[in-house]
């Protein structure tokens, strides 16, 4: 029997982001789109956007992450900013996806204390995106997540543990 209480801050906005991964990738598409400066696909981009920041999902609002505006277009650099978050999901997201072999920087701040908001900046070869990279480690998070999850569970179930009063 799962233990229903039993969530982190990593487990619950990693399974959050399973169903933003489509977001991020709606958003990538968008800024496709624009380049190729056809009205039909701006068209479907932005219904898509606008579908996807009205959407919720069972953790919130689905507008729970931002691109960050850089001094270029390139798709290999970019900075992501998280809403809600801190050094839980920042130490372990930048250290998932520092071990990707085509990501040549990732790091995390918090901007302000007083911010309740998290910037990354992923940085790749030309091998592969930003976004992909951010992508596959937020998959592997939650790989890992539902790996610590499952034995925690496991080891619950056991019932090998004293209670105190």
């Amino acid at each position: 029997m799962a233990n229903p209480t039993f969530t982190t801050t990593a487990t619950h906005f990693a399974l959050f982001l399973l169903g933003k991964k489509n977001r991020i990738y709606t958003m990538s598409a968008n800024e496709d789109a624009m380049s190729t400066s056809s009205q039909h696909e701006d068209t479907l981009a932005d219904e898509e956007m606008a579908e996807a920041s009205d959407a919720e999902s069972e953790f919130g609002p689905i507008d729970k992450l931002d691109i960050v505006a850089g001094a270029d277009n390139e798709k290999t650099a970019m900075t992501f900013s998280f809403k809600e978050e801190d050094h839980t999901l920042g130490n372990s997201l930048r250290h998932m996806i520092n071990k990707n072999p085509e990501v040549d920087f990732c790091g995390y701040s918090i901007p302000h204390p007083s911010e309740a908001k998290m910037h990354m900046r992923v940085q790749t070869t030309n091998k592969t995106t930003a976004v992909d990279a951010l992508t596959t480690g937020l998959d592997s998070l939650n790989d890992l997540c539902k790996v610590v999850l499952e034995a925690y569970e496991a080891d619950l179930a056991k019932r090998d543990y004293v209670i105190e009063n």
